[in-house]
């Protein structure tokens, strides 16, 4: 579990100190504790996503993936317990009635949070404190800090917020049905199968590899998105990974040997306008 004592203590010091240079600090240890809240929570996850699936690395942004492809859970509140006494596996399933008579011990506490309230405050935050304000003239004085009142006044906001969060005891990565496949590098995936959608594309976990998959939901399948290249010399087909692809830049090339001749092959990307074309009319 994040432990966020530290951060709390030094935020407290420095609005404590009160000067402009603190309260400033005071900004900055906000925001990088509302970045740890974020990406613990994504560190925790990393078995169920690949770091390439995240589309910003903005901390609301990334808990509204965790939501959508991890756990729906990922930013509520909830406790998890433990029934006192074990069910024997002979007896027949318990109704939901004897369930809820059964005695339970709590294991801990996921303090929940709204994404969008976290990141209103990251950037309140900097808009405050960590940017110098731009002159609109001559006269127009470019001040070394920000207003230290209304710094100070978010910073206190932002940390009842932390200290709040600072008080649950556990992180879940989500409950439910997982499915798995394995990756042509051989790292094995897995996903909650109830947030997955068809057709979209997933990376493989394995922070190093290009390979990525389309989700066939029909089908249950996970298919390998790849480019075929064919050798001009010799016809020896090669599966390109398209992930590898979709990152070379506007005119950057990418050479590899064929397998079958040795032939240096050349892929490149470069812009292309389609024309159109426009049909007689006879009048």
């Amino acid at each position: 579990m994040l432990n966020l004592d530290a951060a709390i203590d030094k935020i407290e010091e420095l609005l404590s100190d009160g000067s402009e240079a603190s309260v400033t600090y005071a900004a900055l240890e906000c925001r990088l504790a509302i970045e740890r809240i974020c990406y613990e929570r994504l560190r925790v996850a990393h078995d169920y996503i690949s770091h390439g699936d995240l589309k910003k690395w903005q901390p609301r942004d990334v808990v509204r993936v965790l939501i959508q492809e991890v756990d729906a859970r990922s930013a509520e509140t909830f406790t998890l317990s433990i029934s006192k006494f074990p069910v024997s596996k002979k007896s027949p399933e318990p109704t939901s009635e004897e369930y809820q008579a059964m005695e339970f011990l709590p294991i801990g506490t996921q303090v929940g949070f709204d994404p969008n309230r976290l990141g209103r405050l990251w950037n309140a935050l900097a808009n405050l404190a960590l940017h110098v304000s731009l002159p609109t003239s001559t006269k127009d004085p470019v001040p070394h800090y920000g207003d230290k009142e209304a710094i100070r006044e978010k910073v206190s906001e932002a940390l009842a917020e932390i200290k709040r969060i600072g008080e649950g005891t556990l992180m879940s990565t989500g409950m439910g049905a997982e499915v798995s496949f394995n990756c042509f590098c051989g790292s094995k995936n897995k996903r909650r199968h109830d947030l997955l959608v068809d057709g979209q594309i997933l990376s493989c976990i394995n922070p190093i590899c290009d390979e990525s998959y389309c989700f066939v939901k029909g089908e249950l399948a996970f298919e390998r998105r790849t480019f075929v290249v064919t050798c001009q010399a010799c016809s020896k087909q090669r599966d390109i990974p398209k992930k590898m692809l979709d990152k070379l830049r506007t005119d950057q090339n990418f050479r590899f040997g064929c397998e079958g001749c040795g032939e240096t092959i050349e892929l490149l990307w470069h812009p292309a306008q389609k024309q159109k074309t426009r049909r007689a009319v006879e009048g």
